[in-house]
């Protein structure tokens, strides 16, 4: 178990790893599921990395933030079902667990809503840089990356990261070792 003076500095260390990885890779998507999964020492890690290459913005489109997206990924590798379907899952038992935890990651959402305005990108990078960019116009992309965009962009990979990490430790996830 990660003891509370140490948990803070795991936090930070998940929290600032999604925003290197964001701007090393410039896709929040896979900056908060990678820094997540090698944190908590998910299976597959790759797969997930992969898995969420076309997720920025819902594929560069200003839908929901990939930070938000990356960071749901994280949520469903930890307190998801593993199979579609089970008996298990008819009792009322398991329906309410299954919206306790739907609960939190509900939270989750919500409270990247709040500090930032909305889950959408298009809402997300004006909040952080002044205006929106339509990063698949070659010229804007451009513009985004002179506009320090990479480095400016970190910050909700970062906020998305620090708090799934509280919501996995509150969850009694462990670290990896």
């Amino acid at each position: 178990m990660v003891v509370d003076n140490t948990k803070q500095d795991f936090i930070e260390k998940v929290s600032k790893k999604a925003g290197d990885y964001e701007e090393m890779s410039v896709n929040c998507a896979q900056g908060t599921i990678a820094a997540l999964a090698e944190e908590f020492d998910f299976d597959g890690i790759e797969e997930l990395i992969k898995s969420a290459s076309f997720f920025p913005g819902i594929m560069l489109r200003g839908e929901t933030c990939g930070a938000v997206t990356g960071g749901l990924m994280a949520l469903g590798m930890a307190l998801g079902r593993e199979k579609l379907s089970d008996p298990s899952y008819k009792t009322p038992e398991a329906a309410e667990e299954l919206l306790r935890r739907r609960t939190l990651v509900w939270n989750f959402c919500e409270e990247f809503k709040e500090k930032w305005g909305s889950t959408m990108c298009n809402c997300v990078r004006p909040a952080i840089m002044g205006r929106d960019y339509n990063t698949m116009i070659p010229e804007e992309r451009v513009q985004f990356i002179n506009d320090d965009g990479a480095k400016m962009c970190r910050q909700p990979p970062e906020f998305a990261a620090r708090l799934i990490a509280e919501i996995l430790l509150a969850e009694g996830i462990e670290p990896k070792r």
